[in-house]
């Protein structure tokens, strides 16, 4: 039978950066739409891996770099969570991918794009970090330079404990002082069509890119690793 360690080897041994685990009841009274326990019967564990950014890209002149490397990153979390998924399986269980980015649901009561869970707030209950003013996953290690992939199954595994201390600085602000459209004011949810519109698209006649990453960039929160 498959562990909580044997599980987090194999996905160190894809390619994770981080592995955290949380139990079914952590996501009590979630929507239908994005409660795990809805998506998959049956399901008693979420895994959440994190893969860290190229620090780098945000030194860069262009985001670009930027680009490339969030593209990368959801295409080897989707391989990683793929994989971890067929492992469970050949061990009898079920498992089932979250994907990176997409495809993604529309909520008609929040009026925005849902993924198939919140990975964001499923790496919070998975003991990765805490959720900073800038809507982002803050990372002990990494501070927000991390992506994220999920993998829900009916594997009962030891959670991890959640972080209590808000690793969001309470006396920062930087993130809401230099949006560059006020899509973000400290709350859970920032203005999607304000940020998306904006955020991306083609560049000066070029290619489809990520063109702002500024709540990002501006964290000071940039952890150890």
């Amino acid at each position: 039978m498959l562990c909580s360690s044997s599980i987090k080897d194999k996905a160190s041994s894809l390619g994770a950066d981080l592995c955290g685990i949380a139990s079914i009841d952590r996501f009590d009274g979630m929507p239908p739409m994005t409660n795990p326990a809805a998506i998959l019967p049956g399901c008693k564990s979420v895994i959440v891996v994190a893969k860290r950014y190229l620090q780098s890209t945000i030194l860069s002149a262009s985001t670009i770099p930027y680009t490339i490397i969030r593209n990368y990153l959801s295409s080897a979390l989707d391989r990683i969570t793929i994989e971890l998924s067929y492992f469970i399986e050949s061990e009898a269980s079920q498992a089932v991918p979250t994907g990176a980015i997409e495809p993604c649901n529309w909520n008609p009561e929040l009026s925005k794009t849902v993924g198939l869970i919140s990975l964001k707030n499923a790496g919070v209950k998975a003991g990765l970090g805490t959720i900073g003013k800038n809507t982002l996953l803050i990372t002990e290690k990494y501070g927000n330079m991390v992506w994220l992939g999920g993998v829900l199954t009916t594997l009962e595994l030891t959670p991890d404990p959640v972080i209590e201390a808000n690793l969001c600085k309470p006396e920062c602000n930087r993130c809401l002082a230099q949006c560059p459209t006020g899509a973000i004011d400290g709350s859970n949810f920032m203005d999607q069509a304000k940020c998306w519109n904006y955020a991306f698209g083609e560049e000066n006649g070029g290619e489809w890119r990520i063109k702002c990453n500024t709540c990002r960039t501006v964290c000071p929160v940039k952890g150890t690793g």
